[in-house]
């Protein structure tokens, strides 16, 4: 029985990794809106509803989403998605993305159930990102803010666009 040629591992792992193309950044558009899933022994689903473009032609999983999250300077408990989002190459289009706010107190519940419409811009998020695709995985660490501005933080990582400000491009 023959031995596998050790000197075709480097031939064969650089064919595996000069396939991989450069990595385009995502536009995230925003939060559209939000829908409450339920509320269950201290836990508050809600479906966060995110208009995201995607410029690569491969998708983009979206593996772990977690923040702390506050309400009026008070930690009310952590914010997580336990769901992987996949992000489909080459197009926009709004991504529905289930998250879970585990709260510290029932009282918590009652705080944030009174915010009513305003719940997105209440409350505010720290935390991270992690996503990508095999072999380039990123986490993107998110600084305190509301959660309504969520997309704004990724200026410098993301690629946040504004559609009413594009311009047509010109031909040279």
């Amino acid at each position: 029985m023959k031995i596998f040629p050790v000197k075709l591992l480097p031939i064969i792992a650089l064919l595996v990794f000069t396939g991989c193309t450069g990595y385009n950044e995502l536009s995230i558009h925003g939060i559209k809106e939000y829908k409450l899933r339920g509320i269950k022994d201290g836990v508050i689903y809600l479906n966060l509803n995110i208009d995201i473009e995607n410029a690569n032609r491969n998708a983009i999983k979206i593996n772990h989403i977690y923040f702390k999250a506050w309400l009026n300077n008070r930690e009310i408990g952590k914010l997580a998605s336990s769901h992987k989002v996949k992000i489909e190459g080459k197009i926009r289009k709004d991504y529905e993305i289930p998250i879970e706010i585990v709260l510290r107190t029932p009282a918590d519940a009652f705080k944030l159930l009174g915010e009513g419409k305003n719940l997105i811009n209440s409350i505010e998020v720290e935390g991270y990102i992690k996503g990508g695709r095999f072999p380039m995985v990123k986490r993107i660490s998110i600084p305190r803010q509301p959660l309504s501005q969520l997309a704004n933080s990724f200026q410098n990582k993301f690629v946040v666009t504004d559609t009413l400000s594009v311009q047509p491009a010109a031909i040279p």
